[in-house]
Formats: structure tokens, C-alpha cells, sequence
């Protein structure tokens, strides 16, 4: 491994996604930011369109106006092949793909455009094989090798992380319980010679979770609400616009997290010309979540008496993880059951432990602050299962690529229109489409006082690095823009980082401001056949893939049906096709002396994408 190399563990959760890397710096494995506001993102999708899927926060801020479109837990799909989500059945790795790629996004901008040399994914310990694959063919989708991922289980790696700091001798049996937004699970293992982990026992309940305790608390407001303010009550459960639920929901669970630290916390419902304010107690929090918490403890003690556990000091640690175990309750819950213990943030002890894991193990580990204290499982450098297979390449369905960028393999499964009628939809499989945006802060168009609407830097006719050279491989926004002509730069907005070509460019997706030159009158306008059908553009600087992309353009898509479009000294090709979804044409553009590369989305035709072309200055 080169020493440049760095590596990856993402655990892929049920309500929040966690993240751990091997820091650019020290080296040291360290807990990854994946939102503003702390190292949790929540896992939940927003599809709009096949080819567009908001992911975290951004994605639970689309659902106020489709919440059709919103899926809040894509990991509970896993073990089907599919799923029908806004009108579109799009395969159950394409949202998976979406968090993954997003996670990526956020780390490889902390090590300077580089992707990890390895990726480690946790799972639940009863997944199946099968469903362990669709982790694996989403992060292969997402862009990352398939030889360089592996896999573990939750426990293993929760395990893992707790023998950094505390060194268990062997035969010595841990139990893990991992309480989550969504779900609890709870396994007992046992510590191998040699540092390995067995698993005795696991149970779990995928219905049991924080998001229990919310909807306790809800009703708890609403009661309040029948004895202070029938009406607002009455608002909220008939009228209220989903907007207003969401800032609700959003009170109750800050107050819920609030109450693990302070003896209590306020809650505010407010809507239709009304507002109340509410004091929670802990003590009454407690009282409204005693019968699912006594389950857990229950569900707990069934897992101990499977591993044959019949005494507390037959444990080394009762070791707590995931977010809901913070609850003091669930402390004071187990503490007769077991040796009670926590360490570092609960939310991402599974990431941390399955990157050291992984690295203790490693045939070819680098050296990295800590990690030979780790006393955790040992996992082979290929995909694998938890019965410690190797599994296959991923084979789930994938899409292609606009021409020159990244291209994750043959689609090999149509998806369809949930109406019945087969649609050759652009599925959010394809690396370079997925528009993982969730946890991704927009960096809008600057220039002067900035601002959405700002024009970009002048424009050159290449891209320039910081000191104002031209370069063949854009890595950064900036150097994006600058390779745009004028005309195009200035009519476009609200910019943002998407995903990265072949070669590790970075991939701008741009919408296009109001009353824009040169996009107006061509865009689709018939939202049945294309429900999201505003124009944007997808711009990269790479040169090996532009060249390429000017070749394929010229030898024309499979079906024979793109149209050729080429400047008088054919260094500048484009392919003007319908798009997958069959609602809408793209322009695909390369320049082979520039290095620039141009898609155009949702425009009306052929001849409306010939004339994106003319005026955005790309072909005259």
C-alpha cells in the first residue's frame, strides 16, 4: 500500500449513517463528520427522479413536498430486489448507493480528492449472504472496488472497538447491545486466541428503536393538546401541511435527546394562527417509555440465556451502543442484568471498530496510531459474508453513464414504471448519476458579493489551477467553472459538488437561473412523462475520459437512435439521445482540447439539444 493510501468503514444504519476514516495527517482513526452539525447523517432518500436522489437532511427536507418520494430507511429494504418509490421502480441498491456515495463525497474532500484504498461495511449479524451482496454491489455502484471492500458484522466491530481500550483475556464473553433510531439488536461473543470473536448468541427487533420513543412522546403532546387546545390538535392531525409535522416531529426529538442530559426539556406545536409550548420531565419520559425499554431488557436477558449466560459476572461488559442507549433509563435498565458499560460516542463505536478491525488485520497494514491495540476480528481484503465466503462481484442492476464518466456496468435489469409498463429508466445505479446531495453543503456560483444568483469567475476557455494554469483534471469546483465558456457560466446557479469522473475529477451538477438564454424554451414540459423536469447541466474537466467521450459520441449509442453533433474541427463531439426514463433528451458534450465535458438534462428534443449547444457557445 502506498503511503498516500487511506481507508474507509461505513456503518450503514437503519435511521443515521456513521462513518470512520484513517486521518489525513496523523493516520489515526477518527470518527467522520458527515453533517454540520456532528458525525451522524441520517439515512434517509429522497427520489425525484432515478437519476436525482437527495440523501440525509437534505432528503428529509424534500419530503415536505412529496412524501411520496421520501424513503426514511432504505436498510430495511434490503432482501428485496426493488422498490416503488414517486412512480418509478428503481432497484433496492440504487438509494443504498446514494448514502454510500454521499459518505464518500464528504471523505475523499479530506484527503484531497482521493478515494479510501479500502472499504470496510458493517451489516447486521443475521443478514443472509444475499443480503450482505446488496451492501457490497451499492458500494460498487457508488464507485468503490469490489476487491477492496470487506465486510463485518455489527457486534464484531462494536466488540472490536471495545478491546482497544479494555483487553479482554480469552474465553472472555462480551455482549453488545446496539440500540438504534430504528432497531435493537443484541449479540454475545466470545474472545478468541489470536483476537478474533465468536458469536454465541444475537436477537434482535427491527420494530424497536428511538423512533418508539417518538411517537410516545406524540402522544403525550397530543393529550396535552385535547385538554389545553382541541383546535390545534385538530389542525395538526387534519390540516396541518407536512411542514409543520416536520418542525413537530423535529421539537419531539430534540427534546428527546435533550432529556438524556437535563431533568427536562420543552416542546413547541405551533400552526394554523396557534402555538403552545410544553415542559417534558424526565421522570414522565421515563414513565412513557418503560414498556419498550422493559421489551429490550427482555429481549436481552432471551440472548444471554442462548449463550448459555446465567450469572452477571459471567460477562467482562454489558457494552452499550447506538444512539437510544444514551437514555439513562436503558442504563439503569441493564445494570442488573449485566456489567453496564459505554465508551466514546455510542453512535460511532461500530465504524471506529470496524476500520481498527480491519487494519489489526490487514496482511498489508500501514501504520496507524492505535491500531495494533486492537484485539478485534480478523477479516479477509475481499468481499465477504458473515459465514466468511468470498462473495461475488456485484452483479445487481447498474446504468450507464453519460459518455466519458464513470460507467458501473451493463444494466442489467430494466427498471419500470410502478404502473406496469417497462421503462428504460436512468436508475440511480450508474456511479457518475447518483446525485448523492443529502449531506453535501451546496456551494453556490461566487463572484463579487455572492449569492445564488451571482454569475461565476469570468470564464476562461479551460479550467485553471489556483495559480492559473490550465490543468487536465478539474478536482475542484472553481477550476469546473472556469473551463465553462461565458455564455453557459453566466446563466447557471445553485452549483454543487455531485460525484467524481473516472479519473477522480470532480462532477458539478448546475441548475440554470430563471429566464436563462440558453435554456429557454427547450426544456421538457410535460411533468406526466418526466415528473422533475427542470434543466440542469453536469459539467467535469478530466482530459483521458474527454477524449475518450469525443470517440463514443461519434460511434453513437446501441440503438443507433443519438444524433452526432460536431464542431468544423472535430475536436468537440455531442450525442443528443433520449434519456433512459424516455421522457427527456440529454446532450451529452466533450471537448478533446479543452478536456471539458458537458450533459445536458430533460431537454424537449433534438433539436432543442442542437441549439443548447449553439447557445451555450459548446458548438456553433
Amino acid at each position: 500500500m502506498s503511503s498516500d493510501d487511506w481507508f474507509l468503514s461505513i456503518d450503514f444504519g437503519t435511521s443515521n449513517t456513521a462513518a470512520a476514516h484513517s486521518a489525513a495527517l496523523s493516520g489515526a482513526i477518527e470518527s467522520l463528520s458527515l453533517s454540520h452539525a456532528g458525525n451522524l447523517m441520517p439515512s434517509g432518500v429522497f427520489v425525484d427522479a432515478p437519476d436525482r436522489i437527495a440523501v440525509g437532511e437534505h432528503a428529509a427536507n424534500e419530503a415536505q413536498r412529496n412524501p411520496a418520494a421520501y424513503i426514511p430507511a432504505p436498510k430495511r429494504l434490503v432482501g428485496q430486489p426493488s422498490v416503488a418509490v414517486n412512480g418509478f421502480i428503481v432497484p433496492t441498491s440504487a438509494p443504498i448507493a446514494a448514502v454510500l456515495r454521499t459518505v464518500f463525497s464528504r471523505a475523499v474532500a479530506l484527503h484531497a480528492g482521493q478515494m479510501p484504498a479500502h472499504l470496510v461495511l458493517t451489516h447486521p449479524e443475521a443478514w443472509s449472504p444475499s443480503q450482505i451482496r446488496t451492501l457490497t454491489d451499492a458500494a460498487a455502484v457508488a464507485g468503490m472496488r469490489p476487491d477492496a471492500i470487506t465486510t463485518v458484522s455489527e457486534p464484531r466491530a462494536a466488540a472490536a472497538h471495545y478491546a482497544r481500550s479494555n483487553r479482554l483475556a480469552d474465553g472472555a464473553k462480551i455482549a453488545v447491545f446496539d440500540f438504534g433510531g430504528g432497531t435493537l439488536d443484541v449479540a454475545v461473543l466470545s474472545k478468541n486466541a489470536g483476537g478474533t470473536f465468536t458469536v454465541l448468541a444475537a436477537r434482535g427487533d427491527n420494530g424497536l428503536g428511538g423512533k418508539n420513543f417518538d411517537a410516545l412522546i406524540r402522544q403525550w403532546v397530543d393529550e396535552q393538546l385535547e385538554a389545553r387546545n382541541p383546535d390545534l390538535l385538530e389542525y395538526l392531525r387534519r390540516d396541518a401541511p407536512v411542514g409543520i409535522r416536520h418542525q413537530l416531529d423535529d421539537s419531539i426529538r430534540r427534546a428527546k435527546e435533550l432529556l438524556s442530559e437535563t431533568p427536562s426539556a420543552t416542546i413547541t406545536a405551533a400552526g394554523g394562527g396557534f402555538h403552545e409550548t410544553f415542559q417534558l420531565t424526565r421522570d414522565e419520559f421515563d414513565e412513557l417509555i418503560s414498556t419498550p425499554i422493559g421489551v429490550a431488557v427482555s429481549l436481552t436477558r432471551s440472548a444471554f440465556a442462548d449463550a448459555g449466560i446465567t450469572r452477571r459476572d459471567q460477562l467482562s461488559a454489558l457494552y452499550l451502543t447506538g444512539g437510544t442507549s444514551r437514555i439513562p433509563l436503558v442504563h439503569r435498565a441493564l445494570q442488573d442484568i449485566g456489567p453496564v458499560a459505554t465508551l466514546d460516542d455510542p453512535k460511532t463505536v461500530v465504524a471506529q471498530g470496524a476500520l481498527s478491525s480491519w487494519l489489526s488485520s490487514s496482511p498489508h497494514r500501514p501504520n496507524i496510531p492505535g491500531a495494533d491495540r486492537v484485539m478485534g476480528d480478523r477479516f479477509p481484503t475481499a468481499p465477504t459474508d458473515q459465514l466468511g465466503g468470498r462473495t461475488a462481484a456485484p452483479t445487481g442492476p447498474t446504468a450507464r453513464a453519460p459518455r466519458g464518466w464513470t460507467d458501473a456496468g451493463p444494466d442489467e435489469t430494466s427498471p419500470t414504471r410502478s404502473g406496469g409498463r417497462r421503462r428504460g429508466l436512468l436508475i440511480a445505479g450508474a456511479a457518475v448519476v447518483v446525485v448523492a446531495v443529502g449531506a453535501v453543503a451546496a456551494v453556490t456560483l461566487s463572484g463579487g458579493g455572492g449569492g445564488d444568483d451571482s454569475p461565476a469567475a469570468q470564464p476562461s476557455v479551460s479550467a485553471v489551477s489556483s495559480s492559473g494554469a490550465a490543468v487536465s483534471l478539474a478536482t475542484t469546483q472553481e477550476q469546473v467553472l472556469a473551463a465553462l465558456p461565458a455564455t453557459l457560466g453566466d446563466d447557471l446557479t445553485k452549483c454543487q459538488n455531485s460525484l467524481f469522473t473516472e479519473n477522480q475529477g470532480v462532477i458539478v451538477r448546475c441548475f440554470f437561473k430563471p429566464g436563462a438564454r440558453t435554456i429557454a424554451g427547450l426544456g421538457v414540459s410535460n411533468p406526466e412523462s418526466n415528473p422533475s423536469n427542470d434543466p440542469y447541466v453536469t459539467v467535469s474537466v478530466d482530459e483521458g475520459a474527454a477524449r475518450k467521450a469525443v470517440v463514443r459520441n461519434r460511434q453513437g449509442n446501441t440503438e443507433g437512435t443519438a444524433t452526432l453533433v460536431e464542431n468544423a474541427a472535430t475536436t468537440a463531439s455531442a450525442s443528443i439521445e433520449k434519456s433512459l426514463g424516455g421522457g427527456s433528451y440529454m446532450a451529452s458534450y466533450a471537448d478533446n482540447t479543452k478536456f471539458l465535458m458537458v450533459v445536458a438534462w430533460n431537454l424537449a428534443g433534438v433539436e432543442q439539444g442542437k441549439t443548447f449547444l449553439s447557445r451555450a457557445g459548446l458548438i456553433s
